[in-house]
């Protein structure tokens, strides 16, 4: 087996031009470049924070600190394989705007409120057979239309994606799904 020793002898005697030099370390650069195009349009394939930039500039520019994780007062983000995510599993976002002013790579951005996931009818909602609106009742965009003896219809270009209709519906009828 080769060891150190054997590299730094090795690396005594042998000699590399400057023009050697050169042409290994562009060559070197040029595969890189060539072997992993940056897809500026890639699509997010969990749900990212509030303000989140593109997801292949979010994946170059968030380091993982977890300062919008610690910022958030409703522990609705994660950290997943040190990039951040929302789990909407206990709560919603409030748009309190904490995570974007904890974000100093510039991961999230505060241009404009917006997450990348909108709610789901995946399951049977009770207002087909009981009164019920409080997805409806509770949206402050008025994005969910309530319908008497049906499920309510969702109005995905009003949605911001906060997911509060998700955390009220008494039966988790709705689902955040990745837009």
């Amino acid at each position: 087996m080769k060891d150190e020793r054997f590299y730094k002898a090795y690396m005594e005697h042998r000699t590399v031009s400057r023009r050697g030099l050169l042409r290994g370390l562009l060559k070197g650069a040029q595969t890189i470049s060539d072997s992993s195009p940056v897809n500026h349009h890639q699509k997010a394939e969990v749900i990212r924070p509030p303000g989140a930039v593109n997801e292949a500039i979010f994946q170059q520019s968030c380091t993982g600190c977890g300062d919008c994780v610690s910022a958030c007062p409703e522990f609705l983000i994660v950290l997943n394989a040190s990039l951040p995510e929302l789990d909407f599993i206990s709560n919603y976002c409030t748009r309190c705007d904490r995570c974007v002013q904890a974000c100093s790579t510039g991961a999230l951005q505060s241009s404009l409120f917006n997450i990348n996931a909108r709610p789901e009818l995946n399951h049977a909602c009770q207002n087909s057979y009981m009164y019920c609106d409080s997805c409806s009742g509770r949206c402050d965009k008025k994005a969910i239309q309530w319908q008497s003896g049906r499920a309510p219809v969702i109005e995905i270009e009003l949605c911001d994606g906060c997911g509060e209709c998700v955390f009220v519906c008494p039966v988790k009828a709705l689902e955040m799904v990745v837009i």
